[in-house]
């Protein structure tokens, strides 16, 4: 019986992650509900102020994704091999309406056609002051497009941080990264991605 249990707990478990977690490939919608679209301006970041030279460049484009036409933010760049840590990503500077959302929003949902590489989406906020915000690591298909659907519960400081306690309520904005030392190749390391509909679920 009690094997029975936890067998029972354990799918319940998995599909959870996989209903909730799971980037799926195709035109199927999101299993969060209808989420409400993030507004503001989006830009790119780098490394520079670290002696890096890790590139970002970000086009913005109109393309028809799913049988409607969408804004599409298209990031591409260059990862450094001057030091260890280098970096390079992209966020969005939200408009008040869309930060006091991210303070008590659920789960954040998105689109990204990436390059087969790793990537993560971090929720910065104010108490934390050592960089370590939290995020949630993603692979990508090359060219396939993945619907990526994160419930913040699965957001988790990096291993190296000072331990923070997860305060969406001082949310200062969202970012994207890619890092060094997750290219399969840090001497040949172009990255370049497309992501649209960036939604945040109450």
């Amino acid at each position: 019986m009690k094997n029975t249990k936890m067998v029972m707990v354990l799918i319940l478990c998995m599909t959870f992650f996989f209903v909730f977690s799971c980037a799926s490939s195709g035109e199927g919608g999101s299993g969060l509900g209808p989420g409400v679209l993030a507004t503001g301006e989006w830009m790119v970041y780098n490394d520079e102020n670290d002696k890096g030279d890790s590139s970002a460049e970000l086009a913005i484009l109109e393309e028809e994704r799913n049988g409607e036409k969408v804004t599409v933010y298209h990031v591409k760049g260059n990862v450094t091999t001057k030091f260890q840590y280098g970096f390079a990503g992209w966020g969005i500077n939200s408009d008040e309406e869309t930060l006091e959302r991210l303070k008590t929003c659920k789960a954040v949902s998105f689109w990204i056609e990436g390059d087969g590489q790793t990537y993560s989406i971090k929720f910065k906020t104010s108490n934390i002051t050592d960089y370590g915000y939290f995020e949630y690591r993603f692979n990508t298909e090359k060219g396939v497009p993945l619907l990526i659907e994160v419930p913040v519960g699965f957001f988790m400081q990096p291993s190296w941080a000072a331990t923070a306690r997860r305060n969406l309520g001082l949310c200062t904005g969202v970012e994207w990264q890619t890092h060094e030392s997750w290219r399969r190749d840090p001497r040949v390391n172009p990255f370049e991605i497309k992501t649209w509909g960036f939604k945040i679920h109450q």
